[in-house]
């Protein structure tokens, strides 16, 4: 009876640590890849694009559809949470020193596939890979909100279309047409476009942790919520049929 008592213990304590070993196991690894590489991953699972480079450094040169954020800036890991999790996110900087770091961090933050270009923009520009020259950060003054002027504007409109986006983060300038071109189409419609950058705690007040983030009301009723880019005939079909 002790043998058969002892036997059963030590095939508890097997599967238990076996079982502990795998809970403990981080699944997420920042993946290194070669220019060439990471061209080919763009052609076929296209996420986001980081650089986490200075401004300046960004007016010289980066790659085409990136967004920005600089791993000096002491709000990085607030802004870099605010990316959708669920894509693959590609990392570079100048030599590829930053960049680990950062891919480090965005493992931290939660994201399940980063890859990190190994030589940086250095390497990228060098091997002949397209390039955009000039910077095109819109970092112009956006005006501050608080929640009562949203209440009074959400009060005072039938319809209102609150879009918290930042100048950095490129669906949300992809997002930037559309909004007009729904404005042009409906012109009963206010739309308030929010800077999460400069409105944090507005933001957060609403519940809103990623970006592009679009939510409709009717007053001050919301219906409608939407994380990510949408065209004008989805945005229309969303909002306009409710």
């Amino acid at each position: 009876m002790i043998r058969l008592f002892t036997f059963f213990l030590i095939v508890n304590l097997f599967f238990s640590c076996s079982e502990n070993s795998v809970q403990t196991q981080n699944p997420a690894q920042v993946i290194n890849l070669e220019s060439e590489a990471l061209l080919a991953k763009l052609e076929t699972n296209k996420g986001v694009i980081l650089d986490v480079r200075t401004k300046e450094e960004v007016a010289n040169g980066y790659l085409i559809d990136a967004s920005f954020i600089d791993f000096y800036d002491s709000k990085f890991d607030t802004k870099a949470s605010w990316i959708k999790k669920d894509q693959p996110i590609y990392v570079y900087c100048h030599a590829g020193g930053r960049s680990v770091k950062a891919a480090e961090k965005l493992i931290e933050l939660g994201f399940n596939e980063v890859y990190n270009l190994s030589g940086g923009y250095s390497n990228w520009k060098s091997s002949g890979y397209p390039i955009k020259q000039g910077l095109e950060i819109n970092i112009k003054d956006y005006k501050l909100y608080n929640s009562k002027q949203i209440d009074e504007i959400l009060n005072s409109n039938d319809h209102t279309l609150l879009v918290f986006k930042t100048p950095w983060c490129l669906p949300c300038k992809q997002l930037d047409p559309v909004l007009a071109e729904f404005s042009k189409l409906n012109d009963d419609w206010k739309v308030l476009i929010i800077n999460m950058d400069a409105n944090p705690k507005l933001a957060e007040s609403y519940n809103v942790s990623s970006v592009p983030s679009l939510i409709a009301f009717n007053r001050d009723k919301s219906y409608f919520r939407n994380v990510g880019f949408l065209g004008i005939n989805e945005l229309n079909n969303a909002v306009l049929e409710n």
